[in-house]
């Protein structure tokens, strides 16, 4: 029997467990706050979980990255609270499906890759109070595949970008069909909706080379009651009808990120009725930190920040030309903290380097994507990626 009274919906995405930052492992801080989250779920009185991609950083993570994640699944069947999870663009479809039926054994129903049966894809919860909550669950869908396969080849960006939306409005609109009157009604989806303002984290040859996919608030189901989005790492709402929210990354990943605020999204909702959408905010993780420091005060600057307990990334301003050996060992000297020390060369334009990607090969996109997130591209990686790209186009053109 349907219950109209208040249900406690919590919405996260966006772990990214593995997650490396110019070589420094930022898992044991997602731990922390999966933690965090485990117990506002508990807390919070919710009555499910909703987990909208990522969880994982690679589609094969470390032992760490996985002991993050289930262990707060663990927790969450502790605390007698089920969840629903999608795959995301940097998870394994294959792998997250390998173990659905195990996460299902702690309450936790996993959708890991697309059906042409809407039924597939929903799920339903029914909570400890009589409540019914249904979920249309759509995991993230490659753009690349879905262009390909309408033999798109040739056409032009907005040709392409029209057929992805075509290609995710026939799930979208199949899975409103799975709403169930009298219930509460919910949407998850990984992808980027139209007017999602990025973290600066997004900003790199990942995000740039398919931004050009999105989907239009329009093609949301009228029926969602709440939109749980994930992919986008900034927390925002997208959207007023249906409301459709981005609760973000649960920790700054990287110097992009630096200064955001970090949340969770508790959302209450009767059914037939608006949805209430509270943000919590998190507290675990190291904050980042950018800082621009001209030459001749590298010292100074440092010796203020030596309380700072977060992770540093230090661009020190020097004259064109100028040669500085030694720079980064007078900087980790004073700051052991910093994982990237970088010169700023002067700029011809008011976008910085790292930002202006106009005519760059694959390769170099690549190799300023690794130095981000690892540093330096070794020769072994850099040939791998050179094969591969070789390959996807021959596969192209074929």
């Amino acid at each position: 029997m349907l219950n109209f009274s208040v249900m406690r919906v919590l919405h996260t995405a966006d772990f990214h467990a593995g997650r490396l930052l110019r070589g420094h492992d930022r898992t044991p801080e997602i731990h922390d706050a999966l933690v965090e989250i485990a117990g506002l779920a508990r807390t919070e009185r919710a009555d499910a979980v909703l987990v909208s991609g990522d969880l994982f950083d690679t589609g094969n993570p470390s032992a760490d990255a996985e002991h993050a994640v289930f262990d707060f699944f663990l927790r969450l069947r502790d605390a007698g609270i089920p969840g629903i999870v999608i795959a995301g663009n940097h998870d394994s479809a294959a792998r997250l499906a390998s173990v659905a039926g195990l996460l299902g054994w702690v309450g936790i129903q996993a959708v890991s890759q697309p059906s042409a049966t809407p039924q597939d894809m929903i799920r339903t919860v029914e909570t400890k109070g009589g409540e019914t909550l249904v979920v249309g669950a759509l995991p993230y869908l490659s753009e690349r595949r879905l262009v390909k396969a309408a033999d798109l080849l040739g056409g032009d960006t907005g040709a392409w970008r029209q057929k992805y939306r075509e290609g995710m409005g026939f799930f979208l609109r199949r899975l409103g069909e799975g709403f169930v009157p009298g219930a509460v009604n919910m949407l998850m989806c990984h992808a980027t909706m139209d007017g999602a303002v990025p973290s600066g984290s997004e900003r790199t040859m990942q995000f740039d080379l398919t931004n050009a996919y999105t989907l239009s608030g329009l093609q949301l189901p009228a029926g969602a009651q709440y939109v749980a989005l994930g992919h986008v790492h900034k927390p925002q709402q997208i959207s007023d009808t249906p409301p459709a929210y981005y609760p973000g990354s649960v920790i700054q990943l990287d110097f992009g990120e630096a200064g955001e605020k970090k949340q969770v999204n508790l959302v209450e909702v009767e059914a037939g009725r608006p949805a209430r959408v509270h943000a919590l905010p998190l507290a675990s993780g190291r904050e980042l930190r950018t800082l621009r420091v001209e030459l001749e005060q590298v010292e100074a600057r440092l010796e203020a920040l030596k309380g700072f307990s977060g992770l540093l990334k230090v661009m020190v301003s020097a004259p064109a030309g100028t040669a500085l050996p030694g720079l980064k060992d007078r900087v980790l000297k004073l700051a052991p903290n910093a994982l990237a020390v970088e010169l700023d060369a002067p700029q011809d334009d008011l976008a910085t380097p790292e930002l202006r990607r106009e005519g760059l090969s694959l390769m170099e996109l690549y190799e300023r994507y690794h130095r981000e997130r690892r540093g330096d591209l070794p020769d072994d990686l850099r040939a791998a990626f050179r094969e591969a790209d070789e390959s996807a186009k021959t596969e192209d053109v074929a």
